[in-house]
């Protein structure tokens, strides 16, 4: 058949997919930041609590901190370091926080508490390669040993009821554990050098 007799296409379908895919795209930023605001809420919480005294007061500024992030979704930046964002926002909400209790008898200096909060975040990043070295280097471990550090560690298990479960003396789990402790830790400082270098 040919082209004579077709009526032209309507090419407004094809605006309208297109205006439903960039309403999609515009939507993926607060659908990613959800997602980085629930896995970064340990580290935002260690990072509050470097920074303040009482645990009701981490907890009230963590909230207005989340608050923050879902207002400015819209502003991350998807394939952007999101701790980076989030730990700016927090700085910024702690110093608000400080000034607003300038009236309390112990007051310490803007200039000093911006210090600590630098550090805080200094500590908190150290502690985010450390474990990381630790993850690769448990994932290292022969089974048999992998084993042991798990029933120690992640279950909690005292060295006598390992002992009495695997059938081997409580003294040698000791020994053995003490040896896998100091693997590790050679491990991880090796991880951190090559990350250095």
């Amino acid at each position: 058949m040919d082209g004579a007799g077709q009526e032209p296409v309507d090419i407004s379908l094809d605006r309208d997919i297109s205006h439903c895919g960039d309403a999609l795209m515009n939507q993926l930023p607060q659908d990613v930041v959800v997602q980085e605001i629930a896995r970064h809420q340990p580290r935002l919480r260690g990072f509050l609590r470097c920074l303040l005294v009482h645990p009701n007061e981490v907890d009230d500024l963590l909230q207005e901190v989340n608050l923050v992030l879902w207002e400015k979704a819209a502003e991350f930046q998807a394939g952007t370091d999101f701790w980076a964002w989030a730990a700016q926002i927090a700085r910024f909400k702690f110093l608000n926080y400080a000034r607003k209790c300038a009236r309390e008898r112990l007051v310490f200096d803007t200039a000093l508490l911006e210090s600590v909060a630098e550090v805080a975040e200094r500590r908190l990043q150290t502690l985010d390669r450390r474990r990381a070295a630790l993850d690769h280097c448990l994932n290292q471990l022969p089974p048999s040993q992998r084993q042991l550090v798990d029933l120690r560690y992640s279950s909690g298990q005292t060295i006598e009821k390992i002992a009495d479960s695997i059938g081997r003396p409580a003294g040698s789990i000791r020994q053995t554990l003490y040896r896998v402790r100091q693997a590790l830790l050679n491990c991880i400082d090796g991880q951190l050098a090559q990350d250095c270098a």
